[in-house]
């Protein structure tokens, strides 16, 4: 009786864990959109910025992915449709496709895509993002970040709105040309707006519809004539973005620029900023500073993406009381502002005391009206904007956050890229493939089967 009574009361313990387990894994299917995530940085959770949108979105979205099906993409390609199945399992809005360019032609030319591409639609409005852009290798380990849900979200974000803006570029004094900030252009596009170059000698005004004046990297001076078309823009409600790039006779030759600066209350130091503690691998003449306390700078600081700044030229802010002037970009105590552009240019440098700017070193400043809205921003630093340095560091993040910042757009978001670990693959002979088929299908199982049965002889003995 007594032996009777404990298998009853074995079976129905059994039979009761097996039914807690299977009413578990129907409640924990029931729940939508279910999941733990256990990987290193969470790169399989949506931010809270990209639920918001997908929440907010009014109608249908018809996303289709093309991609190149091969060995070598198959890591990538992976990272792309996990993104987009995240996405679906928010939005019941969303209408996910992916499709193989090569197997597909004909859609793919349809859509105008010629090269792997993420395009998202919605009615007559449609944005193509080029998933090459997507990954940036971060070592030679096989590591690299992918900052697809920062480009999908902001894709998503204009793509019901019709509201178009202006960013007008100066050229005519051998500025950085929009040839050569097809990243930086790309971007803007994504956010509906379309970048135009001015030169003034000839056009004679900066356009009325331009959100934003951008002079990025000036080897010549402006004129007066055009220091007077920029300053009557201004004074009727356009921003400025001026930013400063290295030019071995800038202590003389940029008056009129240094007058524009001024305007604002930041004065050009005309020297180059080295940094012995917050630099690359590259070199003291490449900073990484900290940021100052601003709108344009809250968001990065949160997520640690720093810009990487080359050959930055310092500045600082004067007595004046018309605008709030805010700090963006420093450098480390350990630095200082050379003022010997020669002995610099001949790799000698070091602190002269007197003759250069002891550290940190303002590398920005954000000028701001008294009520806080944004009017311009003096960087002395433009190469981060171009193609070469675009991708380094927190480059991108800083310059479109400084754009849409100075054309009302501040709380565009920035997503953090992730970074994703490269996956290392072991190799199997035909017979350790056998092995480890054997070992894991018959021998464990058997092994444990083995140990009940020993348990259970052992108890029924007793």
């Amino acid at each position: 009786m007594k032996k009777w009574l404990s298998r009853t009361n074995s079976l129905i313990l059994s039979a009761a864990l097996i039914g807690i387990f299977i009413l578990l894994t129907l409640f924990l299917r029931s729940l939508s959109g279910f999941q733990l995530d256990l990987s290193a940085g969470r790169q399989y959770t949506l931010s809270d910025q990209t639920l918001t949108v997908l929440k907010s979105l009014t109608g249908e979205v018809r996303v289709l992915s093309f991609t190149v099906g091969s060995s070598a993409n198959q890591r990538l390609n992976q990272d792309v449709s996990d993104m987009l199945n995240e996405y679906k399992k928010h939005s019941s809005k969303l209408k996910i496709e992916q499709h193989d360019l090569n197997q597909e032609p004909a859609l793919a030319q349809q859509y105008s895509v010629s090269s792997a591409s993420i395009v998202l639609e919605q009615g007559e409005q449609r944005r193509t993002i080029d998933i090459g852009t997507l990954f940036r290798a971060v070592d030679q380990e096989g590591n690299y970040e992918f900052s697809g849900e920062e480009q999908l979200t902001s894709a998503m974000m204009t793509l019901s709105s019709d509201e178009q803006h202006k960013l007008a570029f100066l050229t005519g004094h051998e500025e950085i040309p929009l040839s050569s900030m097809t990243g930086l252009n790309s971007a803007l596009q994504q956010g509906n707006v379309t970048a135009v170059e001015v030169q003034l000698n000839r056009d004679g005004a900066v356009p009325e519809d331009a959100d934003v004046l951008a002079i990025i990297g000036p080897q010549r001076d402006i004129s007066a004539a055009e220091l007077k078309a920029i300053r009557a823009y201004l004074s009727n409600g356009g921003k400025l973005l001026l930013a400063l790039g290295f030019n071995q006779e800038m202590k003389s030759a940029w008056t009129n620029i240094d007058e524009l600066a001024s305007d604002y209350g930041v004065s050009d130091l005309h020297a180059v900023t080295v940094d012995n503690k917050q630099t690359s691998t590259l070199g003291p003449l490449w900073v990484v500073p900290s940021f100052g306390d601003h709108d344009i700078t809250r968001k990065l600081a949160e997520s640690n993406l720093f810009p990487m700044l080359s050959l930055s030229l310092g500045v600082q802010a004067g007595e004046q009381s018309k605008w709030q002037l805010t700090s963006l970009l420093q450098s480390s105590e350990d630095s200082y502002a050379e003022t010997n552009i020669q002995g610099l240019i001949n790799n000698e440098t070091e602190f002269n005391e007197g003759q250069d700017t002891k550290g940190p070193v303002d590398i920005g400043f954000a000028a701001d009206t008294q009520e806080g809205e944004p009017k311009a921003v003096i960087l002395g630093t433009s190469s981060l904007f171009s193609d070469t340095e675009f991708m380094n560091g927190g480059n991108r993040d800083f310059a479109l956050n400084t754009l849409n910042y100075l054309r009302g757009q501040s709380n565009d978001l920035t997503i953090r890229p992730r970074q994703q670990q490269d996956y290392e693959y072991a190799y199997l002979t035909p017979v350790q493939a056998r092995i480890v088929f054997v070992t894991s299908v018959a021998v464990i199982p058997l092994l444990f089967a083995a140990v009940g049965l020993l348990l259970w002889w052992r108890r029924r003995k007793a």
